[in-house]
């Protein structure tokens, strides 16, 4: 029995050795492929005192890239907060302060403090302490800042253990710490103690007491709240906390401690000015967010870690800006009240603009908003806001791809009535609410009529005309909600898009149909003229050189008849262009081009309120920055017609009473009208009541007109159709009635 017992034991033991064995080799397959124990800290580790500057190119031909680098004036980048501080440079007493406080046993460990890491995995499971407890190192909270990775998860946590392991077999202590304190955010838009010196306390590093370098360490456990600008009274309480941690580790005397305890500490009297100093313009700031993530992806650290490179790195951004426009386009949007209306309460819109070079995809100007820009970081309506652009979608997702198809010419008629019931209500209603019966495509897009791009939608297909926003125009659409008729054929996408990104999406009819990467710059080199990060240019032919003439010519005459008449601009220079109006007036988009730039404006409420205005206002906006942009040229470019598009006569109904229907139009070779028109029937008709003439019509009150011999099915509602008084059999009809 007791032989049988010892066997089971040995089982059960050899057993739970073996299981204990495979989950270690499990465990060590795992972190060996699934975690990235190693972290690049070349970017990181300049140690650079400099400035980043950024360079646009005095262009003689930007397509060919044949122009002179020139440094932008006045936008260098944190000129006032870029000195890289030296760890010999800083007082024992700051250094001190963040290890009392954050890691006191830091000389010890040996990048991971196990106990404290032991406590915070059971805080983890058991949730003993609310606070959060914490069981990073000054090391790994280095690490969290250079890779931006902040998840609360076991994976994360295994994978910034080991980065500490390595970083520490790497680097001495002195120079953890040196990275660390100079890229820890200090809030204020401050990274690193040499900036926060300067901007809380108006002193060098150097020079700081042992109480403005308890003060700073302060600031770390929440930037935001433990401010000493903004609170005061919240950063001496903790403040006091670090003292007394000093204190305990014996890091300061008790007449140290004391005289800290005690001191007021004396905010920089210029703070106000050095918060407002180094004010960004829209194109910057756009700068920064894109260098910076495209270093992040190209290098794997954060974009917090990115920033602090640009901010601090000595780096040389070679920006595709025209400083020019940029100039034209922030003065008009500084001054936006001589340009546009308030709306009836007084309110002005908020606004964004982006204007591209049509042939590269060159961002040379970006505005944010409307008024003049006095803060970093702050929203801007030309990237960062998605809204819906209504009819201004309609040239990309259905005019477009129903040229590209040979679904419609110039000419194609459609008949404007109603596509089916909803809610009860003939839709879709147009905008004025009226139906025009039979038109023609161009019409139909110089008047932005709903009902006939809801129709080429079916006729193209839902699935077809999301692919072609998506995968042709790189717009981004959501693939359960947007796969629908309001979404596509009117422009109401459910998240909406960005202004940048619908001006692009114009650049290929404005180009001859080809496709770019939208970009501030071309790249980026240290400050020893070495390239670590370079723009490539992605040109793709999305839809034909046809296509691209024949939809150009169709949304100049927006300009010039339509939705968008009035401008200036069209007096000096050929200019296409889309209108965009959405559901309750919340959005209003003018997307237009000349034969130089491309220009998307946006204007609404970051709540979405309905706007009354009598002319769009990013029409208003559009026309004064075009206008300035074009002001030095003599002799303008016209749009050019494709060697295989051709001009033709059509009839616009396929005149009757309204008078003559005929018009010229844009056609590809082949496909231009060549029989006469077949739907218009001379009749003659009784001039005192407009109806067929009888035998006993005198000869005076007899006309022989053309009216439209077209069947049209009768509707199941009551809705009113312009033409229907041309149809003959709607005259019939109405004789019948009598």
């Amino acid at each position: 029995m007791k032989k049988l017992k010892k066997r089971l034991w040995i089982k059960i033991i050899l057993s739970l050795f073996s299981i204990f064995l495979l989950a270690s080799v499990v465990t060590g397959i795992y972190i060996d492929k699934k975690i990235d124990k190693e972290m690049d800290l070349g970017l990181i580790r300049t140690g650079a005192s400099s400035v980043t500057k950024i360079y646009y190119f005095d262009y003689e031909n930007r397509a060919r890239r044949a122009g002179e680098a020139k440094e932008l004036e006045d936008e260098e980048i944190f000129l006032q907060r870029s000195e890289w501080c030296s760890f010999y440079s800083m007082p024992d007493a700051l250094a001190n302060a963040f290890i009392a406080v954050e890691d006191h046993r830091f000389f010890e460990h040996d990048g991971v403090d196990w106990l404290r890491t032991a406590k915070a995995s059971l805080n983890y499971v058991f949730k003993f302490d609310e606070s959060g407890y914490g069981g990073s190192t000054i090391t790994q909270q280095l690490i969290k800042n250079l890779t931006g990775d902040n998840n609360v998860t076991p994976k994360r946590k295994v994978e910034e253990i080991f980065r500490a392991l390595n970083l520490e077999k790497k680097l001495g202590k002195t120079e953890i710490l040196e990275l660390y304190l100079n890229v820890v955010y200090l809030s204020e838009n401050c990274y690193g103690v040499g900036s926060a010196a300067q901007l809380y306390f108006g002193k060098d590093v150097s020079n700081l007491t042992i109480a403005e370098c308890a003060s700073i360490a302060s600031i770390v456990k929440n930037p935001y709240k433990y401010d000493p600008y903004r609170f005061p009274e919240n950063n001496l309480k903790r403040r006091r906390v670090v003292l007394g941690e000093m204190l305990k580790y014996g890091m300061i005397t008790d007449e140290e401690y004391k005289e800290a305890y005690n001191e007021e500490l004396s905010i920089n009297p210029d703070i106000e000015k050095e918060r407002s100093s180094g004010i960004y313009s829209w194109y910057t700031e756009a700068l920064i967010e894109e260098v910076s993530e495209d270093m992040s992806n190209e290098y794997g650290i954060s974009k917090k870690a990115a920033k602090m490179m640009i901010m601090k790195g000595g780096l040389n951004i070679y920006s595709v800006i025209d400083p020019e426009i940029q100039k034209y386009a922030e003065s008009v949007f500084e001054n936006y009240s001589a340009y546009i209306l308030p709306g009836s309460d007084g309110k002005y819109p908020n606004a964004g603009c982006v204007i591209l070079d049509p042939e590269t995809s060159d961002i040379l100007a970006i505005v944010g908003d409307i008024g003049k820009k006095n803060a970093n970081l702050i929203f801007n309506h030309a990237t960062d806001a998605k809204r819906p652009p209504g009819s201004a979608l309609k040239p990309l997702s259905v005019y477009a791809p129903a040229l590209e198809n040979g679904i419609i010419t110039y000419s194609t008629v459609i008949d404007d009535t109603p596509f089916s019931i909803m809610d009860a209500k003939p839709w879709p209603r147009n905008s004025p609410n009226v139906y025009r019966g039979l038109i023609s495509s161009a019409y139909a897009v110089v008047h932005s009529v709903n009902t006939v791009s809801v129709k080429l939608l079916d006729r193209i297909g839902v699935e077809n005309s999301y692919k072609f926003l998506t995968d042709k125009f790189g717009l981004s659409l959501n693939a359960k909600s947007d796969k629908s008729a309001s979404p596509l054929a009117l422009g109401q996408l459910t998240y909406g898009e960005s202004v940048l990104n619908m001006t692009n999406a114009y650049c290929p009819i404005a180009n001859g149909g080809y496709m770019n990467t939208p970009k501030t710059y071309l790249y980026v080199t240290d400050n020893y003229g070495n390239v670590i990060l370079s723009k490539e240019t992605k040109r793709e032919q999305v839809i034909s050189e046809s296509t691209s003439c024949i939809l150009t010519k169709m949304l100049q005459n927006v300009v010039l008849s339509g939705t968008a008449q009035g401008m200036d601009i069209a007096n000096k220079v050929d200019v296409a262009g889309k209108t965009g109006t959405t559901s309750d007036s919340y959005d209003k988009w003018f997307i237009g081009y000349t034969p130089y730039y491309v220009c998307g404006v946006w204007c609404g409420f970051d709540t979405p309120t309905t706007m009354s205005y009598g002319k769009n206002p990013s029409c208003q906006l559009f026309d004064a920055v075009m206008s300035l942009a074009h002001k030095g040229i003599e002799i303008p470019k016209s749009f050019t017609i494709s060697d295989d598009v051709c001009q033709a006569e059509y009839c616009e109904d396929s005149g009757d009473p309204r008078g003559n229907r005929i018009s010229t139009g844009y056609f590809v070779k082949g496909t231009e009208p060549t029989e006469k028109c077949n739907i218009h029937k001379p009749v003659t008709i009784d001039l005192r009541d407009g109806f067929e003439a009888e035998a006993h019509t005198p000869s005076y009150a007899r006309r022989t007109v053309g009216l439209l011999d077209y069947s049209r099915p009768d509707f199941p509602y009551d809705v009113k159709i312009i033409d229907s008084d041309y149809l003959i059999e709607s005259r019939k009809r109405h004789l019948q009635g009598n």
